[in-house]
């Protein structure tokens, strides 16, 4: 770990979210990047002591200077970010410091992006949720926290199946418009967004993947859904692009789901 790095984890979450304060600085390489190179040349064929090559010189300095500065800005975000997710990955646990808002939004847009208030995870939102949750319920979320950091810091592939679940020739429809939402959705608003040939009963399609997955890449509240911050993370970097339509690759696992997606519908509570 880099000497200068905060310990305390709000403090590192303070000093990542300081580092992202103020205009992003990814144009600004580019065009620095390119003046430099241009005045580089420059340098190189105008003839030594000359005006122009005076000129030439001072302003490829002037635009290193500058390049320099914003490739140490981006350095520093980078490790941040890196030991941020690290200790997330690791050492999160959804008490204490770990349910600071400062170190709540850094932790989000760290992994999405985006900062944001709160965790969505499965059935639980956090930090309100935070002193409800038993023991039991510490570690699911513990591990969520865990394997979507880990993936994002080390992209070791751990939530593929994850994903798998996600983009199933049923399922994907369902993940694509709670992906677009961005927002709580109600079964019933999904199923009238859905075309005839898609599933008629999403609620018991997503219902299924928080009964039977390790991960939960959706959210739920009050009966309505929206994707977890896992779930926004795997969208990101899995779909839409990458999904495959080749519905022989999901036939196994919608077959051996039926009997589950039934028992819901009948004796399941109806998020409808």
């Amino acid at each position: 770990m880099t000497d200068d790095l905060p310990e305390g984890i709000v403090e590192l979450a303070k000093a990542y979210i300081e580092s992202h304060d103020g205009d992003d600085t990814t144009d600004d390489e580019i065009g620095v990047e390119e003046n430099l190179e241009y005045w580089q040349e420059q340098v190189e064929e105008f003839e030594e002591g000359t005006p122009m090559y005076e000129m030439a010189v001072e302003e490829r300095d002037n635009h290193r200077e500058r390049y320099n500065k914003i490739s140490e800005q981006d350095e520093r975000r980078s490790e941040l970010r890196e030991e941020l997710l690290t200790r997330a990955s690791s050492e999160f646990a959804p008490q204490g410091d770990w349910m600071n808002e400062t170190v709540i939004s850094a932790l989000t847009h760290a992994i999405i992006g985006q900062q944001r208030d709160r965790f969505l995870i499965g059935d639980y939102s956090l930090p309100g949720d935070a002193d409800e949750l038993s023991k039991r319920e510490m570690v699911t979320v513990a591990k969520n926290i865990h394997a979507v950091a880990e993936d994002t810091v080390a992209s070791n592939g751990s939530l593929d199946e994850v994903w798998e679940m996600m983009s199933t020739d049923k399922r994907y429809p369902i993940t694509k418009i709670l992906a677009e939402e961005k927002e709580l959705v109600s079964s019933g608003d999904i199923s009238a967004q859905l075309d005839d040939d898609e599933t008629d009963n999403p609620g018991a399609n997503l219902r299924y993947v928080l009964n039977s997955a390790e991960y939960y890449p959706y959210y739920r509240e009050d009966g309505d859904w929206r994707l977890s911050l896992l779930g926004e993370f795997a969208w990101r970097t899995r779909g839409p692009d990458n999904v495959e339509n080749d519905e022989s690759s999901h036939d196994n696992e919608e077959t051996d789901q039926q009997s589950s997606l039934d028992e819901l519908d009948n004796g399941g509570d109806s998020d409808e």
